[in-house]
């Protein structure tokens, strides 16, 4: 039930409306339903505490909760980095399809279930700049008796001085709904995405070879300064220069080998990244799953939000009102890096809001 849509207040409401015994009656009973129930009701916090456990995928985990100490017998939960996971000890009852789909949305949706307005996009809008989520709020304009429209603002430009924002939530969503399935419909058409994907791959060749070239440079800089320390120590042993003069220019050829140790440092990481993007694209698995995805989501009437969360990671606005689409497939994320500028143009929406596809 929550995988397709419905939120933990109606399903509780369905369990108990249902005579559905909870947990604790169940193992107190043994009773599934019972007709003249009048205790053993459900409850939000049970239902998550259900929807999060691994155990219904055939895991089991252990050490989630320990003493802080052998004097202190107060009770903390274990980070799940800490925790002891072992797959597959028993037969599962959820495939995992479906339980990660729920984790998704557990997360998108946060821990407040009794909002009275559930939006297409709540759980994936993010400030570009303090990286916190956004909120969407009802608001009135100046004139009298005016109706309340949601606005999308960020909340910490007052806290922490970010900037702040004041973007029509129901324009904007179409307009990211556009985006989206401008992009999945150029995903759809393989003649056009492998097109546009193969200059993404050759922008990414190229940036890879430029960072290559860039390390050439340095390392050959950084020969060059141990040559260059290694002549003056052999020059102040022979007293060709002063002491004082071999450790002032000795200290500025080691300060300048710092920085060029660390900018390499930087470029080798950044070349690792981008080897990774290179072999990401080869993963069949990702693709299939990405072909059903945008199949089924091209064809529905009226946005699914499960969907949306299955293809987008986040949404982030700046001060400007630039809004860029985190995908959470990189084949959809390599169409916008490789998009030629006409159809850049064409997904730019210039109304109160800009919003440019862009990836991570």
């Amino acid at each position: 039930m929550y995988a397709n849509g419905h939120g933990s207040t109606e399903i509780v409401n369905y369990l108990n409306n249902n005579k559905y015994l909870s947990p604790t009656g169940y193992r107190k009973t043994g009773v599934i339903q019972e007709k003249n129930k009048t205790k053993y009701e459900w409850n939000e916090v049970t239902l998550c505490n259900i929807l999060k456990n691994e155990v219904y995928i055939g895991n089991t985990i252990q050490n989630k909760k320990t003493v802080v100490s052998y004097k202190v017998h107060k009770i903390r939960t274990v980070e799940k980095e800490n925790q002891i996971r072992v797959d597959g000890t028993h037969e599962p009852i959820i495939d995992k399809d479906t339980f990660e789909k729920v984790q998704c949305i557990l997360e998108k949706r946060g821990t407040n279930t009794k909002l009275k307005y559930d939006y297409l996009l709540r759980g994936l809008l993010y400030c570009y700049h303090c990286k916190r989520k956004l909120q969407i709020v009802q608001k009135k304009n100046s004139k009298r008796n005016s109706t309340a429209h949601p606005y999308i603002t960020c909340s910490n430009y007052k806290k922490i001085g970010c900037y702040p924002l004041n973007i029509n939530y129901k324009k904007f969503e179409e307009h990211i709904i556009y985006i989206v399935k401008k992009i999945c419909r150029i995903y759809a058409d393989k003649e056009i995405f492998y097109s546009v994907y193969e200059k993404y791959q050759n922008k990414t060749l190229d940036i890879q070879d430029g960072y290559k070239k860039k390390l050439q440079q340095i390392d050959k800089a950084i020969f060059d300064i141990n040559n260059n320390l290694d002549k003056m120590y052999m020059d102040k042993l022979q007293s060709i220069i002063l002491e004082e003069d071999y450790i002032r220019v000795s200290q500025k050829f080691i300060f300048e080998r710092t920085n060029l140790m660390q900018q390499k440092e930087e470029l080798e990481q950044k070349l690792i990244e981008t080897q990774e993007k290179i072999n990401k694209e080869n993963k069949t698995k990702e693709e299939k799953e990405l072909d059903k995805l945008i199949e089924e989501f091209l064809k529905l009437e009226q946005i699914d939000k499960i969907y949306l969360y299955r293809l987008i990671n986040k949404i982030e606005i700046d001060k400007d009102k630039n809004v860029y689409i985190y995908f959470n497939f990189s084949k959809l994320n390599s169409i916008t890096q490789g998009l030629d500028e006409h159809i850049k143009i064409e997904l730019l929406i210039n109304d109160n809001n800009k919003c440019i596809a862009m990836t991570n």
